[in-house]
Order: C-alpha cells, then structure tokens, then sequence
C-alpha cells in the first residue's frame, strides 16, 4: 500500500468514526429532549376570536398536539365536553380551550327565559349594546283621560344574551313609514318575560339603557317611574 493508499485509508477511518460520533450525539439529544418534553397530549385551540355569551361550535376549534407536561390540567380535549356551551368572556384566537373558559348559557338555567324581541336601533341599541350587557328597559306608555303619560324602568339589569341582524319595521298604519330594528335576546325570569310582553305590545316607545360594568343592582321602585309631575329621580352613582 503506497502513501497515498495508506492516506485515504486514514481519512475513510476518521470519517467514519466521525459519522459514527455524529449519530450518538443526535441520538442522545434526541432522547434527552423526549424526556423533558415527555408524551404528547392532543388539545382543543380556538382558530378564531370569540366574545363573551358566543356559542362555541366545532368548526371555531381545532386540535393540536403539545406536550402532556405543558398542558393545562383543565384543557379541554375533546369537542364534546364543548356542546352547548359558551364563551365565558372574551377570547383572542388561539387560545387554549380550559373548562373554566366556558359556561352554560344563561338564558337555559332552571328559572330563566329566553325572550326575544325587536328593537329600535337608532332609540334602543345604536350599536352599543353586545351580549353580556346589562340594560333596563324603559317604555312609555301612553296617557288616558285619566292618566298622563308615563315612562317607566319595566325590566331592571336585564341580561343580552344576543344581537341579531338590522330589520326594517314599518308601520303597519303606515306603510311609508319604516324604522331599522334589531332582534335582541334576553335572559329573564318569568315575571320579567311577561312583563317585557306587555309592554312590547302597548308601549308608545321602547328604549334599552346600557349599564355600567359591574353595574347589576335592581333600582328602587321610586327610581322607576316618571309622569312628568316632578323632576325625575336622580340615578344613585
């Protein structure tokens, strides 16, 4: 074997040795990472924003796989622990879907109603209220020889569980005459639910006044109603 036989055998052994190094070096880093990051569990990830009170369906979720150690203990894993659920609040996309993150809906508690109505849009909503809103509802009565007039606070810290799409209302007195309305949907006990009733279908004019965050208190009887005989109440801060 002359020198240079003797040179390339040299060189084929190193690299081989080299290669061999190579392998256990990415095998070793290989088994180390697998057991820090440990098995793969699979989780349910929001691939959209949703707001508050919004029913969460399938096609808003999809799985992906992260590592059993990473995820939360109340991940959800599965779309049927999501069925008839809701979004407890606001949700940026790609979220990781916890137990805690969803409710049930309001309106289908023992003792509540869901009450749907249309509304005014430019008197009753003007784009402000959204779902998981508190409002009263006010609605003016019309006088008698009797009576005067009167508006009144009917329905206190009334739930939205929904806004739906703009409407035209017209009159039916007048067919010329038509408004933009929004259906809008309530969460409200029985009494509330018949009392929304009646003065949906006597009222002169009905508004929604939004509330405050953290707003829920009932208002005083004395606060409800005004005929105009005296000025109105002041609202408590």
């Amino acid at each position: 074997m002359n020198p240079r036989q003797r040179r390339g055998a040299f060189l084929l052994v190193v690299t081989s040795v080299l290669a061999v190094a190579v392998f256990v070096g990415v095998l070793y880093y290989v088994r180390t990472v697998s057991s820090q990051v440990g098995p793969m569990t699979t989780v349910l990830q929001l691939n959209r924003s949703v707001e508050a009170l919004e029913p969460i369906e399938p096609a808003m979720l999809e799985e992906v796989e992260i590592p059993e150690r990473w995820a939360p203990t109340t991940a959800v894993h599965s779309v049927r622990e999501v069925n008839n659920l809701v979004a407890a609040t606001d949700y940026e996309e790609g979220s990781v879907v916890q137990s805690g993150m969803l409710i049930n809906r309001p309106g289908v508690q023992p003792g509540f109603r869901e009450v749907a109505i249309l509304v005014d849009a430019e008197t009753g909503v003007a784009g402000k209220v959204e779902p998981g809103d508190h409002v009263d509802i006010i609605a003016t009565m019309e006088g008698t020889e009797t009576a005067k007039p009167v508006s009144r606070v009917w329905v206190s810290n009334a739930l939205v569980l929904e806004v739906g799409l703009p409407r035209t209302l017209e009159d039916p007195d007048d067919l010329s005459d038509s408004t933009s309305g929004l259906p809008v949907t309530f969460a409200l006990t029985t009494d509330d639910a018949l009392t929304l009733a009646y003065v949906e279908s006597f009222s002169v004019k009905m508004r929604l006044a939004l509330r405050g965050a953290g707003d829920e208190e009932q208002l005083p009887t004395n606060e409800r109603v005004y005929d105009g005989t005296d000025p109105a109440p002041a609202a408590k801060g």
